[in-house]
């Protein structure tokens, strides 16, 4: 196997420095870009100025996620597999419809969650909060903007998108509220699949912290196996020593019987 060169070592620390420094910059445009989108999702005036101008400020804010993703591709000395371990990057940038997922950055490795709490099981009740509330959001407007104006579209405001998506993300699914467009549909095979995998995973981190957080004889000291296997010899000498004493009573009482 050949060992990295000079150069690629120094491009990897580089690439290491500039992914901690710019996460949590990039964590919070992404949440500032969820705000201005849910504004336009919400209250949907093609043609007023001020929509607009948020437009165009989302526009700018994918396109530095854009540069973001492609310049850690270029400096990456494992250029294999990028995409697949960068995946959610991927998506958000490559299709725009899913933009407003970047919020979930804020859960990954070097996310503002992730170094504020350590990890899911670091904070698991407020990171099950934040988790769950973002999923529905994000989802519930992202198939609002895909069924608005569908000749019969169920999903036509906030109420209804927010019903719905509480339903499929719990997998409730009563089926009075359904999208009608396919990419409302395939908007909400995603949202199945993300809710699944946030109810998943918080489950598991709560799990996780109970574990951590219940006495355990596992939280005292190892104890030695060969204490352990004295332990059981000399109570197995004591049963016997019993059996013995037992029997020879019963032995003395039997000439006394028989008498």
């Amino acid at each position: 196997m050949n060992e990295p060169s000079e150069r690629e070592e120094a491009r990897e620390q580089w690439l290491h420095r500039y992914v901690l420094r710019t996460s949590p910059w990039l964590s919070a445009l992404a949440l500032v870009y969820l705000v201005t989108w849910s504004i336009e999702a919400i209250w949907w005036y093609p043609q007023a100025l001020w929509f607009k101008v948020l437009s165009g400020f989302g526009l700018f804010l994918w396109a530095l996620f854009a540069v973001d993703l492609i310049l850690r591709f270029i400096v990456t000395p494992e250029r294999r597999g990028f995409f697949r371990h960068n995946l959610l990057d991927t998506i958000t940038v490559v299709i725009p419809q899913f933009r407003a997922l970047r919020a979930l950055r804020i859960f990954t490795k070097h996310g503002l969650v992730s170094r504020k709490t350590g990890g899911l099981s670091g904070g698991a009740l407020a990171t099950a909060l934040m988790a769950t509330v973002l999923v529905v959001w994000i989802g519930s407007l992202m198939v609002l903007n895909a069924e608005r104006g569908a000749p019969g579209a169920q999903i036509t405001d906030l109420g209804n998108a927010l019903w719905w998506c509480l339903q499929t993300v719990t997998t409730v699914g009563y089926g009075d509220v359904l999208p009608v467009t396919v990419p409302g549909r395939i908007l909400a095979v995603l949202v199945m699949i993300v809710g699944i995998s946030v109810v998943g995973s918080v489950s598991a981190s709560l799990a996780a912290t109970l574990i951590k957080q219940r006495p355990s004889k596992s939280s005292s000291p190892a104890a030695d196996p060969q204490e352990d296997l004295r332990a059981e010899i000399a109570d197995l000498k004591i049963m016997v020593s019993d059996l013995q004493a037992t029997l020879s009573q019963l032995q003395a009482d039997q000439p006394s019987a028989a008498s």
